[in-house]
């Protein structure tokens, strides 16, 4: 497996201190972080307001080698990987034609979904269109249910999902996550085939993905503005891939706030990041440019329902109560240890 996702990799030591999710966190969901007048501004930013002479913020540009291509591993203050770069897998020239497939499936149902002579309706990740499909829970659920669709949008949405470029996508996203992060993903699978014992009927987007729910970014343009999804399982992975016809080195790249550095994630490119608390947005793209993308992720309450045993707290005897409060604190001071070491990996990497 990780001979498919690169025979060598790279790290990039950071000084960030992921032990500081505990104090804004209930073990669950993430805490909004970014500045209420930077929501309110939404505004791109392009690669040289970031990185360039005259930029107040002077982040560091982390280029990709698509010729040479190896995943890239991020690691904190106490050398675990927080986040990773993967690459297309290396000898399947076809995952390319299937990144191009899946452009065009999302630019040709871009119309059909959405009504071309109105602006597509903004939302805090930014100006572009936006279909979630998959599991979901919170904002007053009573269980974890599919997100809802008319059935016209979701007959489209399910031939989506369907298509083999599309579920190709999915998958290798998967794979990278279980290869960079095994233990959390051991978690992922524990509570996943949980959820399905608790919820029988409940159906997940990719027999091939473990992630629970993901987005479809018709761009035409997509490009994220600086934001959290703090509702995403706080310890959490998101995996982005990046699609469209765009030049990588001049926009459209990965920014992480947090860790002052602009990412260049080329066509077919996936980042895994623990998207609840870090801070992060896309760089403009050039006039005429196409960008899509695939986002994969799992709701944090999702984990929570499953520790409750698929109750709410109101629903809980006294017994039950404590014993979940219990649990909920032990989720805090364990699972950061789901993150690996390089050494636990068994890689060595080059910086």
């Amino acid at each position: 497996m990780r001979e498919r996702l690169g025979a060598t990799v790279s790290k990039i030591e950071t000084e960030f201190n992921t032990d500081v999710l505990l104090e804004s966190t209930s073990g669950y969901l993430g805490m909004e972080r970014v500045d209420e007048s930077v929501r309110a501004l939404r505004q791109e930013q392009t690669l040289a307001d970031l990185t360039g002479q005259n930029s107040p913020y002077k982040f560091e540009i982390v280029e990709a080698n698509i010729e040479h291509p190896e995943p890239t591993l991020f690691t904190d203050s106490s050398q675990r990987v927080f986040a990773a770069r993967v690459p297309p897998p290396s000898g399947d020239p076809r995952f390319i034609d299937a990144a191009v497939q899946a452009a065009d499936v999302l630019e040709q149902y871009c119309p059909v979904l959405f009504n071309e002579n109105e602006p597509y309706p903004g939302h805090r990740r930014g100006d572009f269109a936006v279909k979630a499909v998959g599991i979901s829970f919170g904002g007053g659920q009573k269980k974890p249910k599919r997100i809802y669709h008319p059935e016209i949008d979701l007959e489209l949405l399910t031939d989506i999902c369907e298509m083999s470029c599309i579920k190709r996508l999915a998958g290798h996203a998967s794979t990278a996550f279980q290869t960079w992060a095994p233990n959390l993903y051991d978690l992922y699978v524990e509570y996943m085939k949980r959820l399905k014992e608790l919820f029988p009927d409940i159906t997940f987007n990719f027999l091939n993905s473990i992630f629970a729910c993901c987005t479809l970014n018709f761009g035409p343009q997509t490009v994220m503005v600086e934001h959290l999804d703090n509702l995403n399982y706080i310890f959490g992975w998101c995996a982005i891939t990046a699609l469209g016809s765009f030049d990588h080195h001049a926009g459209g790249h990965f920014v992480l706030w947090d860790l002052n550095q602009v990412i260049e994630l080329p066509v077919g490119w996936t980042m895994l990041i623990p998207s609840s608390y870090l801070r992060h947005s896309n760089t403009r793209l050039q006039p005429g440019e196409k960008r899509y993308s695939l986002t994969q992720y799992t709701a944090g309450g999702l984990f929570w329902v499953i520790d409750n045993e698929g109750k709410t707290r109101k629903k809980m005897s006294r017994r039950e109560r404590a014993a979940a409060e219990k649990l909920q604190a032990l989720r805090l001071s364990q699972d950061l240890n789901c993150y690996s070491t390089l050494e636990q990996l068994g890689v060595t990497a080059t910086d």
